[in-house]
């Protein structure tokens, strides 16, 4: 920052060139981290709606844990089917993720 001012960069110029590629680690993570966690919300729905009037407030994982736990004649009758709704979760959850890196990969720069 003190080497931008010195050099006679103003603030515009020192936020995109100094303070944003800073904070770009940072970015990426939270990115990544909050659209794992929007995905993955199970807490909120389970506890505050149940699934909400008419399954309105319904998400994957909810879905996956009414597949496995509650419905189906023996308890755990469509538990196969709940887990072949988690692997296919979890492959979409790994694809957003590698190509969030991958587009991270051009605003975070490592330099040894």
């Amino acid at each position: 920052m003190e080497a931008a001012a010195i050099d006679g960069a103003g603030w515009w110029r020192t936020f995109w060139r100094v303070t944003w590629p800073l904070l770009g680690p940072a970015t990426l993570l939270l990115v990544v981290w909050s659209t794992i966690s929007a995905i993955q919300l199970f807490d909120e729905v389970f506890f505050v709606t149940r699934g909400g009037p008419l399954g309105r407030t319904s998400v994957v994982v909810f879905y996956v844990y009414r597949l496995a736990f509650e419905q189906g004649l023996g308890g755990l009758a469509l538990a196969g089917y709940a887990a072949a709704i988690a692997y296919v979760l979890f492959l979409v959850i790994l694809i957003l993720t590698l190509a969030q890196f991958w587009m991270g990969n051009k605003v975070v720069h490592y330099q040894s």
